[in-house]
């Protein structure tokens, strides 16, 4: 059984996944309803930028996994990539690039991983991610 004290550190990271997705997802819908009348449907784009604490870069890596290969086998999930800076004083250290079928997919598969994942994040990990849609080729 998971101890408190990483299930509430697990609920708070994927809290700001969802508090997004949620805030976002209206908008990002109702342009998605916009591009499929014309035509140019695109997906929905998770950008998340990782605020990496000194010396947690390879367990916040190893828990980026764990996420993604929860999340991969949800509906709706097309793919993600972890990039890395090559810039020593970056504030963000990784940035995650994911795409989805929707924003709704997007919050489903969240909200299943908050309950389900069983992996804390690193401590001082933070995620400051947000949803896009292509507007430019």
């Amino acid at each position: 059984m998971m101890n408190l004290s990483i299930k509430i550190s697990r609920i708070a990271f994927v809290s700001v996944l969802l508090i997004t997705a949620v805030s976002c997802m209206n908008e990002a819908e109702q342009k998605s309803k916009s591009t499929a009348e014309t035509g140019n449907a695109d997906h929905i784009i998770l950008i998340n930028p990782f605020e990496v604490p000194n010396g947690k870069l390879e367990e916040s890596v190893t828990y980026w996994e764990a996420c993604r290969d929860f999340l991969k086998k949800q509906p709706g999930y097309i793919s993600t990539e972890l990039h890395e800076t090559i810039k020593d004083d970056a504030k963000f250290e990784l940035i995650n690039v994911a795409v989805w079928e929707s924003p709704k997919a997007f919050t489903e598969a969240s909200k299943k991983m908050a309950k389900e994942l069983g992996v804390a994040p690193p401590e001082g990990l933070r995620a400051n991610p947000s949803l896009y849609t292509v507007i430019r080729d």
